[in-house]
């Protein structure tokens, strides 16, 4: 896939703290096309993270490039208005979701991103209706987000990521801190929303929940990031035992 399929495309991407913590990584380049569920995986201090804020515009590479449908990601946050288009395709999913709660309420919470694209009152409430049916909230729709659970204000802040409706969806960390029945719900929910079209970036340790679903992974280590398909990962027994390890 090229072209208009390319969603990232990272050329020569290196990054470096300026204290102790020294280079992350250097010289790194992959594409993440259209329509991919790419896992990150690899173990602690990676450098996942890392590149997961870069991909999101939070951090710029020190050096090296990164387009988003071809443009470069820089240039287009230095633009409101295509800035303001990139984070309506992209959702986000901290791995710490306090820091994207701040609503009154869990409605309001869903609906914020939604009225910030200037729909009507009319699908606005239709598309908070469709995220609280979908992760069973509606029991919860008046209660403030601060005071659920870790579990529950992460179904809150996915369901108001995906009120956008975004083409692309960035996971960090979505399954850390669940029961292995919850996270076998939402790898169902990514597979679906994966099937509908959108292209599922995450970070995770477990494999072998996500390893039927994923189509691709960006695997961190020894001072390397490399694109393997699923395929080529089911068909390495070295590599995959060395995934199953993070």
């Amino acid at each position: 896939m090229e072209g208009a399929d390319l969603i990232f495309t990272a050329e020569n991407l290196s990054f470096r703290y300026k204290d102790e913590k020294g280079t992350i990584f250097e010289d790194v380049s992959f594409k993440i096309n259209k329509g991919e569920f790419v896992c990150f995986m690899g173990p602690n201090g990676s450098g996942k993270s890392t590149l997961f804020q870069i991909l999101e515009g939070f951090l710029k590479p020190t050096s090296g490039s990164l387009e988003f449908e071809g443009k470069d990601l820089q240039e287009l946050l230095a633009n409101e208005v295509s800035k303001k288009k990139f984070h309506q395709k992209v959702g986000i999913l901290f791995q710490n979701v306090d820091t994207q709660l701040f609503n009154s309420t869990v409605y309001d919470e869903i609906a914020f991103g939604p009225k910030q694209m200037n729909l009507s009152q009319n699908e606005v409430d239709q598309r908070v209706e469709d995220c609280l049916n979908l992760f069973n909230l509606n029991s919860m729709r008046d209660s403030v987000p601060y005071n659920l659970s870790g579990g529950e204000k992460r179904e809150v802040a996915l369901a108001s990521v995906l009120a956008l409706n975004p083409d692309v969806i960035l996971l960090d960390e979505p399954l850390v801190g669940l029961t292995r029945a919850k996270r076998n719900e939402l790898i169902e929910l990514f597979d679906k929303l994966h099937q509908a079209g959108k292209t599922i970036i995450l970070i995770t340790h477990y494999f072998q929940q996500i390893k039927d679903v994923a189509t691709d992974y960006l695997i961190f280590g020894n001072g390397e990031i490399v694109k393997k398909t699923g395929d080529e990962l089911k068909a390495d027994p070295e590599l995959i035992h060395q995934v199953e390890e993070y």
